[in-house]
């Protein structure tokens, strides 16, 4: 009782000194207890949005049957399932990686103006996948994926060098390594396909020609000209 008379007959000034330095502390830590309900909030609304795709869209909202869109080559199915299409459309499989096939036979075509959303969700775990298919993902955003649809639009219809790739039935991760690529590709990997800079000249007179010297000084790199989702340049006139 006797220190509890003592902290109530405490000096004013003293008490204010308290409150002055406890407020702060009080005010920062309710900020931050909002800000992070904010933010988990508009992250489960987000994926619950997208998430919500999926009970109403898929594949057949578009194609009625997915056997109609096949090539008449390929081989009858009886399974009208995006899923059964991964049993031989995979990376180093019997048939074309679907990565490729997909993305090529909508964005080649000039009727496709849609982008990602049309055949691709992300799920309230927030994982990135197709329509209909139950692996588990990756872990994007909404906005990275975005990023990517100019590119893939190019790859698809353009006079680039990425649609030239396309038309060889290389995609993104092809060159890149990754399905989502936020790094442009290394001179290095261009040449695991392309050769050594010894390599090109020797079949292309015009390397061998003007360029041999410049490659062998090591003064210019193969991008210096050629650039996959631009219009390529010419090195030579900017000092000839």
């Amino acid at each position: 009782m006797f220190r509890r008379i003592q902290r109530g007959n405490a000096p004013l000034k003293e008490r204010k000194k308290m409150n002055r330095r406890i407020f702060p502390v009080v005010l920062t830590t309710f900020i931050l207890v909002v800000i992070a309900i904010s933010i988990g909030n508009y992250a489960s609304n987000t994926r619950a949005i997208l998430a919500s795709q999926e009970a109403q869209e898929d594949c057949k909202s578009c194609h009625a049957k997915l056997s109609e869109t096949l090539p008449e080559d390929h081989l009858p199915v009886i399974r009208e399932e995006v899923k059964t299409c991964f049993i031989c459309h995979v990376a180093g499989g019997v048939a074309t990686a679907f990565e490729w096939t997909v993305h090529f036979k909508h964005y080649s075509n000039a009727e496709f103006v849609d982008d990602c959303w049309s055949c691709h969700l992300i799920d309230q775990e927030g994982n990135f996948k197709p329509y209909d298919v139950q692996t588990a993902g990756l872990k994007v955003s909404k906005e990275e994926v975005d990023q990517l649809v100019p590119y893939y639009k190019s790859w698809g219809t353009s006079e680039y060098l990425d649609h030239g790739h396309a038309l060889e039935k290389l995609s993104c991760v092809d060159c890149h390594g990754v399905l989502i690529p936020k790094e442009p590709v290394s001179m290095e990997q261009c040449l695991i396909c392309h050769g050594s800079y010894k390599q090109i000249v020797q079949d292309s007179l015009i390397h061998y020609d003007v360029m041999y010297p410049h490659f062998t000084e090591e003064e210019v790199g193969c991008d210096s000209c050629h650039r996959a989702h631009e219009e390529s340049v010419l090195l030579c006139d900017q000092c000839h």
